[in-house]
C-alpha cells in the first residue's frame, strides 16, 4: 500500500513539473502580446508614462528594422525632448476623446443589458401567469357517515 502512494506522489510532482512552464509561457505570451499591441497603436500626441516614470508626449515616431524609437516632450515651461526605445513605455494614457467615446459605449451597454433584464422579466411574469394554477375546493355536501352495522338476513 505504501508503494502505491510513493507513485501517485512521484506522479503529482512530475504532472506540476510539467504544467507550471507551460502555464508560465501563456502567461508571457499574453504580456508580450499585450506590449505589442500596446507599441504597435502608438501615435503622435498620444500622452505617456515610462518605466522610469518619466510623464511625456509623443512628437515623433521612428520605426526601423532593428529598432523602434520614440521621441517624447517632457515638462512644463522648460521644455525638453527624450528619444527612448518604444518598449520603453509603461503606459498610454486616453484622450479626453477616447474616455468619453469608452463611457458612452459602456453606458450603451449597460442600457441594452437594462431592456433584456426587462424583457426576460416581462417574459416570466406571463409564463407566471400563463402557468397559475388556480385550486378548487370541491363543494361542501352533506354527507352523514353512521355507524350502524348494516342489515343481514339471518338464516331460518
Amino acid at each position: 500500500m505504501n508503494n502505491v502512494w510513493n507513485w501517485v506522489l512521484i506522479a503529482v510532482v512530475v504532472l506540476l513539473l510539467i504544467a507550471l512552464p507551460i502555464m508560465m509561457n501563456r502567461r508571457n505570451k499574453k504580456e508580450t502580446e499585450k506590449i505589442q499591441e500596446q507599441t504597435n497603436s502608438l501615435k503622435v500626441g498620444d500622452k505617456i508614462l515610462t518605466t522610469s516614470g518619466v510623464y511625456g508626449t509623443i512628437t515623433e515616431l521612428v520605426f526601423d528594422e532593428s529598432k523602434k524609437t520614440v521621441v517624447i516632450e517632457t515638462g512644463g515651461k522648460n521644455k525638453s525632448y527624450l528619444t527612448i526605445d518604444a518598449y520603453a513605455i509603461y503606459t498610454v494614457f486616453k484622450s479626453d476623446a477616447e474616455l468619453a467615446r469608452e463611457a458612452a459605449l459602456k453606458e450603451d451597454k449597460e442600457n441594452k443589458e437594462e431592456t433584456k433584464e426587462k424583457k426576460s422579466d416581462k417574459k416570466k411574469s406571463e409564463n407566471k401567469d400563463e402557468n397559475v394554477i388556480v385550486e378548487e375546493k370541491p363543494e361542501e355536501t352533506d354527507v352523514k357517515v353512521s355507524n350502524a352495522k348494516p342489515k343481514t338476513k339471518k338464516n331460518k
